[in-house]
């Protein structure tokens, strides 16, 4: 590794404190991380707010992998005032978001898959922002390969400098009856949070080096791999498709969902050889291979399409979701992947990854995002499917939702059904509170034209806990005893109504077994204020006989169904 070229303590020194002139903002945040999470690990992981607990890990850490690439971008603008005001900028937008995102105690789907898209963003654009001036993809080529090389040499280093160092601390209470299991978790924090990132930032080509434009020599051993591993897995691959595609020509039956993730895999095999071969391209010795790689993404363009009539059936049998229109997404961008390589015979690449990226953020982050359009786009099919049947005073409540549901088409209503579950178990119960009240159970109607009955029945599931409940519940007046309870064994449902025994061992009560009654409907409202609030009431049912405070519950339905019941809690007796 370059890093440690001519070895010595003054030459390290010296290494450290460029790449802390080169990279100061990222530097000092990863220092700021360390030494929180020490803080935070000293004090067994308790801190005064959550929310700020989050903030604390989540902007240093984004901060710094911002600011590497900032740096990375401005260190080649020729005026320095548009390069500083460019990061300070960019620093002082993402320092808003975090913030912003601060306030929230757990994120929504659309918050997650919008921070998740924009850290991958961040992850690409170390290796893509500081050549989309560039004619040539040379300089890029070689740049990011150092790169990958630099990550993943700083991050083997972090690895083995953790476990050697803890190999010596553990050594001292092997010799010398040293007490020192508390240091254990501090040895990874300092290695792999602060040491592997500065030995990878100190890699990182600079100057001359960032833009070299003679490609460097091909290793034969990179290409034997490649040639003699990695294409005839593709080429097999492919061609295991290609006999799917014929089959499904032969039998005239439209293609299964998997075939999506096989399509996908091999688009992405291929994207990766002709990144990895990109040498080749340049290298006249290898016209054979240059022809064979060449015709790749012609090739998959048949696939693509049998990838596209798979969705088009899933999306035309069952509606649309994110996921669904994720990957509707990465297919019209692999046609123009594959379109664009044909064009620039393959040596043109950057833009590749970059428009990924770029696509990646778009339908990922805003309100044209794809999990606020598709949440969008199912509350109006709702609402059109109840407008169209009379109703126009919403929300409903539980019961008008059933009677609906029964005089509605079936079809119909086992549409809006599972879209209404969907809309809940992704987006949270606040997505359906304006057409359906708390009271409203989705999600149980038996779904024969759902996907979920071409493959496995997936049940719904209900529950909820306080786990620190026992330490908080004292014997209520009346009662004499209490024990907790770990088991119980549903015996009858009938309707909303269920009928369950609760096993106790103990000596105090008054039978090894007592009957308990509630309504579906208890447990469900429980789930609903679960996620609406971090805490709610306990559930208590009473006998008359026994009274049991529910700590934890777990209700799966199947279609009409209880499938399971699982609760624990705390008994009391007389």
């Amino acid at each position: 590794m370059d890093f440690f070229k001519g070895f010595s303590f003054t030459k390290t020194v010296k290494r450290f404190g460029r790449t802390f002139g080169r990279f100061p903002v990222a530097v000092l945040l990863l220092a700021f991380l360390t030494v929180y999470l020490i803080v935070l690990i000293h004090n067994e992981g308790n801190s005064a707010d959550y929310k700020w607990n989050f903030f604390y890990i989540f902007y240093p850490a984004t901060g710094a992998l911002l600011a590497v690439s900032l740096q990375l971008l401005t260190e080649d603008f020729k005026r320095r005032a548009v390069a500083v005001i460019t990061q300070v900028v960019v620093h002082a937008l993402w320092l808003g978001v975090s913030l912003y995102l601060t306030q929230f105690e757990r994120f929504s789907m659309q918050q997650l898959l919008g921070v998740s898209a924009t850290v991958v963003t961040m992850v690409l654009s170390l290796f893509l922002l500081c050549f989309f001036r560039k004619d040539d993809d040379v300089p890029f080529w070689n740049f990011a390969q150092r790169l990958l090389v630099a990550l993943l040499s700083g991050l083997m280093v972090g690895v083995l400098l953790t476990l050697g160092i803890v190999l010596f601390v553990q050594s001292l209470d092997w010799l010398f009856g040293m007490q020192v299991d508390s240091w254990f978790p501090y040895i990874p924090t300092v290695c792999l949070v602060f040491l592997a990132p500065l030995l990878t930032m100190g890699q990182i080509p600079e100057g001359e080096l960032k833009h070299i434009r003679v490609l460097e020599p091909y290793t034969g051993f990179v290409k034997g791999v490649v040639q003699y591993l990695f294409m005839p897995l593709l080429l097999l691959y492919m061609a295991t498709l290609y006999v799917y595609a014929a089959k499904i020509l032969f039998t005239w039956q439209l293609p299964v969902g998997w075939v999506c993730y096989l399509v996908s895999a091999s688009m992405l095999g291929m994207a990766f050889i002709i990144f990895i071969t990109y040498p080749l391209q340049h290298d006249q010795a290898n016209s054979f291979f240059k022809r064979l790689t060449r015709w790749l993404p012609l090739a998959m363009i048949p696939l693509l399409v049998l990838m596209s009539v798979a969705i088009g059936r899933r999306l035309a049998d069952y509606g649309i979701t994110v996921s669904r229109l994720y990957v509707l997404v990465f297919n019209i961008w692999c046609y123009v992947v594959c379109i664009g390589l044909l064009i620039t015979r393959n040596k043109r690449i950057w833009w590749v990854p970059a428009s990924f990226a770029a696509v990646l953020f778009l339908i990922s982050v805003g309100p044209w995002s794809i999990p606020n359009v598709t949440e969008r786009r199912l509350l109006d099919e709702a609402h059109e499917a109840f407008a169209a049947t009379g109703i126009k005073q919403l929300p409903l409540s539980g019961e008008q939702y059933q009677r609906w549901l029964e005089s509605a088409d079936e079809k119909v209503a086992a549409s809006i059904d599972g879209k209404l579950a969907y809309l809940q178990r992704d987006y949270g119960y606040a997505s359906t509170m304006g057409l359906i009240g708390k009271d409203a159970v989705v999600g149980l109607l038996a779904r024969e034209t759902s996907e979920a009955a071409h493959t496995d029945p997936h049940p719904v599931a209900y529950y909820n806990s306080n786990w620190s409940l026992m330490n908080h519940v004292a014997v209520p007046q009346g009662y004499a005893h209490m024990t907790y309870v770990d088991a119980v064994e549903l015996q009858h449902q009938e309707g909303n109504r269920l009928e369950f025994d609760a096993h106790v061992d103990d000596a105090a009560a008054t039978s090894s077994s007592l009957r308990f009654q509630a309504t579906l409907n208890q447990f469900i409202e429980r789930d609903l204020e679960r996620n609406r609030n971090n805490s709610v009431e306990p559930l208590i049912l009473d006998n008359g006989e026994a009274a049991l405070v529910v700590d934890y519950f777990n209700v799966s339905l199947l279609n009409d169904s209880v499938s399971s019941l699982s609760v624990t809690g705390i008994l009391f007796t007389k």
